[in-house]
């Protein structure tokens, strides 16, 4: 970070949590808004590749469920990909993988038909075997439980239960993204994970309810009500998604969650957007 000409000069956003075939055209006002890139947690298999023009994309595809899972049975049957065996599993990542994906979702969702662990282990690890990140649909404390069970480096969301301690022992060096606005998630709780050492992204689940393109002052004011820098969970969100952020930043007037989310200028691949 560094001060030109009135302006703190710091890195583009990297939102590590986005639905971009549910949130529609949305890469323009995304870039607009100062977010460079994203990781993509959930669209359809006919659709990967996923490309967004000038805006960075990583994806994970569908996410792996069991038959009738979270999220074939709400959002979309399109969106999840049921998997009922390990050799299943195992063919499903492979699958993704030769189609891009650097991310394989797992879905744990008790109000559903739920992954057989043994099925959602060897999901994990073949995506481990081809050097693919492990995310998971975790929001209460038994399916933070079962996705680590499963060996997943990454909590898609902060949970909303208080976690036990041996649970947050077990996040230690982990990820989670943030996404507290889009789930109606207290502070403390993502507070208690960065506290047990777990690493904190910033995402927002684009293309939930009540989530905009660019970078969202809701989510950083929630971040910073966690004791969490913003700009430090961005540069984390950038770290998980890979990507390089070389000729791309913000100037800001000033570093609250107001400024930052609405940069004075913005700059992609080393142009000014107009």
């Amino acid at each position: 970070m560094e001060k030109r000409d009135g302006f703190y000069v710091v890195p583009a956003f990297v939102d590590a949590h986005v639905h971009l075939t549910v949130a529609g055209n949305v890469a323009e006002a995304m870039l607009r808004g100062g977010v460079a890139a994203a990781i993509d947690l959930g669209a359809p298999e006919e659709s990967l590749p996923l490309r967004a023009g000038a805006l960075r994309v990583v994806f994970a595809g569908p996410l792996l469920t069991a038959p009738r899972g979270y999220p074939t049975q709400s959002w979309g049957p399109r969106h999840g990909l049921p998997v009922a065996t390990a050799d299943g599993a195992r063919a499903a990542v492979r699958r993704l993988a030769a189609a891009g994906a650097r991310f394989c979702k797992l879905a744990f969702d008790a109000r559903y038909a739920m992954l057989d662990a043994e099925v959602a282990r060897a999901a994990a690890g073949e995506a481990h075997r081809l050097g693919m990140q492990v995310a998971a649909h975790a929001l209460d404390a038994d399916a933070v439980a079962r996705a680590l069970d499963a060996g997943a480096d990454v909590l898609a969301h902060t949970p909303r239960d208080e976690l036990p301690a041996a649970t947050l022992r077990a996040l230690r060096g982990r990820w989670v993204i943030s996404t507290l606005h889009a789930f109606g998630v207290q502070p403390t709780r993502l507070r208690a994970l960065a506290d047990a050492g777990v690493r904190v992204a910033y995402g927002t689940d684009l293309g939930n309810e009540d989530t905009r393109p660019g970078i969202d002052a809701r989510e950083l004011r929630l971040l910073q009500a966690a004791g969490v820098d913003p700009l430090g969970a961005a540069a984390a969100a950038a770290e998980l998604a890979g990507v390089s952020l070389a000729g791309c930043q913000l100037g800001v007037r000033a570093l609250d969650a107001e400024s930052l989310a609405a940069p004075a200028w913005v700059m992609i691949d080393g142009k000014m957007l107009p």
